[in-house]
């Protein structure tokens, strides 16, 4: 195939269009974690007469973003109030601690501390906590322990009372108690059971009896080729393909087009390769950026119970490379940044950054790691950093560009066909908010049904919106 012909064009001549054999109401392309919490929100809420189907290319649910990254349970404090990763994050956090207790995924309110090395970056440590404080997020306006993200600044030597490996050049710290970390496995099985097991009772369902639960269907290993729109009539037709895997270049599976009411794009990595196939004017662009993480076992960070990150950099881009702990208190710093490919790779081999998955082992890189690191815990022995493992972002914004928020695009002109792109972190900690947000839009846009509950988390998230910029 030609690399001047997007992938997107190359399907849409491979596979020709194919009238749909069956209909369905929702159609949720992606198994992450954003995808299942979309499915179980249309599940939960479009009503016992309505059908939702997820479909993920691989065998297993989320196996690509969702299982590539740190696992952090995010506060929200660093997103520009009004931002949907604001908005969203916050409200994905507290869901995402509630489904813990509920259901028993394994998950630890760690807390973690930003730190500052030099007096120059104090300064950004105080505009955090001033954010932080913002009357948009207090419960009570006169009382700034009531915000929904707190914090508690520190000087360089509460926080080493704190944190007793931290290095003497730290000299102040922003105390953030909400951050932790979760079993995402633990979540994504946890929404497999509510999207298909009407029994399955979810901090999320919408009421005991069940009485607007819709029935939800997962289907494994079946990829998108192509998507129409329905020449007469509203829907929309996606044509699936089972059996793709290890097939050559024109080679086909086993191809069915189901007609559907309403589609959720939320394929992650592959999300913009599929917009480009239904818009198909190349506005919308993912740049793939890799981060890699390394493992540690060795001095200098025995005493470590919260994680820690550095102060990021100015775009906000990428929060440092920080120290995370596992479950199982197992610690890793990361990830770092590595652009792979280009736009050009991306849009004609949508899949390219696969051959990127393996984490970077280069003597290079274990010492930029090392030098970061020893910044604020000075008394590792870089010889013990060990590549772990390595996720690829979903960016839509190219390098250096600085902030970029989560896009949730549902266009007038395209009724029916929403889009999910952009999600990079704090996706997982927004998940839940995700499901519950587009859920609630498309019970209002398409079905024509408004929920006061649903009204009055939108009405909190527009109070969120109101004020701060980054």
């Amino acid at each position: 195939m030609s690399r001047t012909v997007s992938r997107a064009k190359y399907l849409r001549q491979l596979y020709p269009y194919k009238p749909p054999s069956t209909s369905i109401d929702h159609l949720v392309i992606g198994g992450g974690a954003v995808g299942l919490s979309v499915a179980a929100g249309l599940v939960n809420t479009s009503g016992r007469d309505k059908i939702t189907f997820l479909v993920e290319r691989r065998g297993q649910l989320g196996q690509e973003t969702t299982a590539r990254n740190s696992e952090v349970i995010h506060s929200g404090i660093y997103y520009p109030l009004g931002s949907l990763k604001s908005r969203l994050c916050i409200r994905g956090r507290d869901m995402l601690y509630d489904r813990c207790k509920s259901l028993g995924i394994g998950y630890k309110n760690t807390g973690k501390i930003v730190v500052a090395t030099s007096p120059s970056q104090l300064p950004y440590l105080e505009k955090l906590q001033k954010h932080s404080q913002h009357p948009s997020f207090l419960s009570n306006s006169d009382d700034t322990s009531s915000s929904s993200i707190r914090t508690k600044f520190l000087s360089g030597e509460e926080a080493r009372e704190l944190e007793p490996d931290l290095s003497t050049s730290v000299c102040g710290g922003l105390l953030i108690p909400s951050t932790g970390i979760v079993d995402s496995q633990g979540l994504v099985d946890s929404l497999e059971r509510e999207i298909e097991d009407p029994d399955y009772n979810s901090p999320s369902s919408s009421s005991p009896s069940g009485e607007d639960r819709g029935e939800g269907v997962i289907v494994l290993g079946t990829r998108v080729v192509r998507i129409d729109k329905e020449e007469k009539g509203n829907g929309w037709v996606v044509q699936l393909e089972t059996n793709w895997e290890g097939l050559g270049e024109g080679e086909k599976g086993d191809v069915e087009s189901v007609r559907t009411d309403v589609l959720v794009n939320a394929a992650g990595l592959g999300a913009v390769s599929l917009t480009d196939g239904v818009v198909g004017d190349g506005q919308m662009k993912m740049y793939a950026v890799k981060g890699n993480y390394m493992s540690y076992k060795g001095p200098g960070t025995g005493k470590v119970s919260r994680l820690i990150y550095p102060c990021p950099s100015a775009n906000i881009d990428h929060l440092g490379t920080h120290l995370t702990l596992d479950l199982e208190g197992h610690i890793k710093f990361g990830p770092d940044v590595q652009i792979i490919g280009t736009w050009e790779d991306y849009i004609s081999n949508p899949e390219f950054w696969e051959k990127h998955l393996s984490p970077s082992d280069s003597p290079e890189l274990k010492s930029q790691f090392a030098q970061s690191v020893l910044d604020y815990l000075p008394n590792i022995n870089p010889d013990n950093l060990s590549p772990d493992y390595s996720g690829i972002r979903p960016n839509i914004s190219p390098p250096n560009a600085g902030f970029s928020d989560f896009l949730i695009r549902h266009d007038e002109s395209r009724k029916g066909f929403v889009e999910l792109l952009g999600f990079n972190s704090p996706g997982l900690t927004s998940s839940l908010a995700v499901g519950e947000y587009v859920s609630e839009m498309i019970s209002k846009d398409i079905h024509g049904r408004h929920s006061k509950v649903g009204e009055g988390r939108e009405k909190r998230l527009n109070e969120l919106a109101k004020g701060w910029e980054a």
